[in-house]
């Protein structure tokens, strides 16, 4: 009874690290998204600044792509990756909490199926009579 209580503990425990990952993955996407909305936004008005100063939208844009707008794609992508990868590591770890968990039951099993069989294995030993223990009784017979 306080096994099975302790194994649901356990299963509710190692899933709830595996939606942490989930959850701290998709935040780790939307804070991605975010920032890339801002760059884009910020790369909007730096544009449109410049443009009011006189300058020509072509070579603007041409140099703020470079500066301003592709390292926020290249942070989008940063953030995509670790949000990936805690991801692959809550998938991860719900597999080996299942696998372990398949492996525990089977251990305590074993155990107890291991456990039965020396008590039974003890029991017909104190009941068998080794041929020394017969020659010992028959000896014993012959001197009375």
């Amino acid at each position: 009874m306080e096994l099975n209580s302790r194994n649901e503990s356990r299963k509710s425990r190692e899933s709830s690290v595996s939606i942490v990952m989930y959850v701290v993955a998709s935040l780790v996407i939307i804070f991605g998204i975010a920032a890339l909305v801002n760059s884009i936004l910020l790369f909007n008005s730096t544009v449109a600044q410049y443009v009011a100063q006189g300058y020509p939208v072509e070579v603007v844009s041409k140099q703020l792509q470079q500066t301003q707008l592709l390292p926020a794609v290249f942070q989008l992508a940063l953030y995509c990756g670790v949000a990936f990868l805690l991801f692959g590591i809550g998938i991860l770890n719900k597999k080996i909490s299942n696998c372990l968990g398949m492996l525990d039951t089977t251990d305590v099993c074993n155990e107890a199926v291991e456990e039965s069989i020396i008590e039974q294995n003890s029991t017909d030993a104190e009941n068998i009579e080794t041929p020394e223990q017969t020659e010992v009784t028959e000896e014993i017979n012959n001197v009375e």
